[in-house]
């Protein structure tokens, strides 16, 4: 799979930013979250993916599983 055009990886991010996370805090939950995939050959639980943010505010850990569920409806097994 190709690079995403930035209209598409916007709205990827886009419950991120509304909540006000900046760049680099982005940044450094899909870093975590990818090199969480790799390590984990991709078997990471919804648990473990959440954990990534258990410690931010609520509204911070909806926007993170809205981010998820569109990156899933991105895969072309979901589409």
């Amino acid at each position: 799979m190709g690079s995403l055009p930035a209209q598409r990886d916007e709205w990827v991010i886009r419950p991120l930013l509304d909540a006000g996370l900046d760049l680099d805090r982005i940044r450094d939950l899909l870093f975590r979250l990818g090199f969480g995939a790799i390590v984990s050959e991709g078997r990471d639980t919804a648990a473990q993916l959440s954990a990534l943010v258990s410690a931010e505010p609520p509204h911070v850990r909806a926007a993170w599983h809205e981010m998820i569920s569109r990156m899933l409806s991105m895969h072309p097994s979901n589409a």
